[in-house]
């Protein structure tokens, strides 16, 4: 786990709280009259939901290491929303507020670091949003897959492995699919040894053959 940000933290003195998430875990944030708080995500990966009053909710958006979280500028639907971010695995975080991180800070280099991460979180924004512009709920469910694949695989020979817990019930959050319907793609990728399940049926296979039918049928 790199601690570069706690030390960057540590030296200038800001004031900041750490925060754990198990996988699979979740935390909860609403907006801030008061302090407009800032989260970097410093080690692990996490997929955030905007979660409406009447139980809806969209993805928004999968996030890794070296990204910032920032709620504080949807202060107009403060009352009939909330953002849920949920751990793929093991996650760690810093949460300070904007305000005393600008008091506090004493060198421009700090500012510059933040600015990176805005940009990296921008990025991540944009690739995670090549999920949910199919209608199609197996095409989002293989889009999710090709992402995971692309972002966070492992190399294996002839296949790639997710390296965290993804469930189907996971898959049907991000896709905003129904589960039913996610347990149908999922099955028939696995019956077409496309993909399976590893360890206990959490860890998520995908072969060499998955790609190569994606490509002949033209499906990206």
């Amino acid at each position: 786990m790199s601690n570069k940000w706690l030390q960057l933290f540590f030296e200038s003195e800001i004031p900041f709280y750490i925060y754990k998430l198990y996988k699979g875990d979740a935390l909860i944030f609403k907006f801030y009259v008061k302090c407009k708080p800032l989260i970097i995500v410093f080690y692990g990966t996490v997929y955030i939901m905007k979660v409406f009053t009447n139980g809806e909710s969209i993805f928004l958006a999968i996030l890794t290491s070296n990204s910032i979280i920032d709620f504080s500028s949807n202060s107009f639907d403060s009352n009939y929303i909330y953002y849920k971010v949920v751990a793929l695995e093991n996650t760690y975080f810093i949460k300070f507020c904007w305000l005393e991180y600008i008091t506090h800070f004493k060198y421009l280099s700090t500012v510059v670091k933040l600015l990176d991460l805005f940009r990296y979180t921008l990025q991540q924004y944009e690739n995670s949003s090549c999920i949910l512009l199919h209608k199609s709920t197996r095409y989002r469910v293989i889009q999710l897959l090709l992402f995971l694949c692309r972002e966070f695989g492992i190399l294996n020979n002839n296949y790639i492995i997710i390296p965290f817990e993804l469930s189907q019930k996971t898959i049907s959050y991000i896709t905003g699919s129904n589960p039913i319907t996610v347990h149908k793609i999922i099955h028939y990728l696995i019956n077409k040894l496309f993909v399976k399940y590893a360890v206990n049926k959490r860890i998520l296979i995908c072969y060499a053959s998955f790609f190569t039918y994606l490509q002949n049928n033209k499906v990206t």
